[in-house]
């Protein structure tokens, strides 16, 4: 018994892993992933020349806050069209039909889809923010000032990270039931709105269900430039509020797709 279960967890880890590595290589040949990463490399290095209109702001500190907003704006974009246009190429292209006519469970391509695309943000996330840091670590060195250690820097990309990947699982949980990527990435862009100003709404009569939703000014990455790192406490809850939430949205849209007729 105990090695059946633990064959067949490892057959589905194997399925999720295989979808995964399909849904990033397919990620990496959008025009659109390729088009992003573009216009976020040319918004990082706008900082650079946006530094004379920083109204008092420390330039390295603007530079940085400028950075991270812009790789936060386009991997929300990316998380969210990206997410819409996989999944729904393959509803049009019939490729979900035979991929489930296989072995294959509905939550294991769900978590595959949502597992590549985490990985595709990664890489995203991981690419501007080492052009920035490579910015900064430049400017820096021209003016002879110093930035935030490092393993701060890395914490506030992490963030970014974070918040992105959410909004590719709020993507994801549009389109178990959607009929459009389209509608999928205007509702995907539209829940993730709702998640970043949920602190100013404050949740009463009809809008009590925004408590059970996600709060992504909590992944704020612009004040840890301000005030430094995040203790290792402070680490771990974000990082359990997120897996959270994730597992949430990524159980509710199984759910879905497994009620869900093609």
């Amino acid at each position: 018994m105990g090695k059946t279960a633990h064959g067949s967890l490892t057959a589905s880890l194997h399925r999720v892993r295989f979808i995964a590595a399909q849904t990033l290589g397919e990620a990496l040949r959008l025009r659109l992933s390729v088009l992003l990463g573009l216009v976020g490399a040319m918004l990082v290095l706008m900082a650079l020349g946006l530094r004379d209109f920083n109204f008092g702001a420390a330039e390295l500190k603007f530079i940085g806050d400028f950075g991270l907003g812009a790789i936060g704006l386009l991997g929300t974009l990316l998380a969210a069209l990206a997410t819409a246009h996989l999944f729904f190429s393959d509803v049009t292209g019939a490729t979900i039909g035979c991929v489930l006519t296989r072995p294959v469970r509905r939550w294991e391509y769900i978590a595959g889809k949502l597992t590549g695309m985490m990985a595709l943000l990664a890489l995203f996330v991981a690419a501007l923010g080492f052009l920035l840091v490579a910015l900064i670590a430049t400017r820096g060195a021209q003016l002879g000032a110093a930035f935030v250690p490092l393993p701060v820097f890395l914490q506030a990309c992490a963030l970014v990270w974070l918040k992105v990947s959410l909004v590719a699982a709020m993507t994801l949980l549009v389109c178990s039931y959607a009929g459009s990527a389209l509608f999928a990435s205007c509702a995907g862009l539209m829940l993730a709105v709702i998640a970043q100003l949920r602190p100013f709404m404050d949740g009463s009569g009809w809008l009590a269900w925004l408590r059970l939703w996600p709060n992504l000014a909590l992944f704020d990455a612009g004040s840890l430039l301000a005030g430094g790192g995040l203790t290792a406490a402070s680490l771990l809850e974000l990082a359990g509020y997120w897996a959270v939430f994730m597992l949430l949205l990524g159980g509710l849209a199984s759910y879905v797709f497994k009620h869900r007729e093609f």
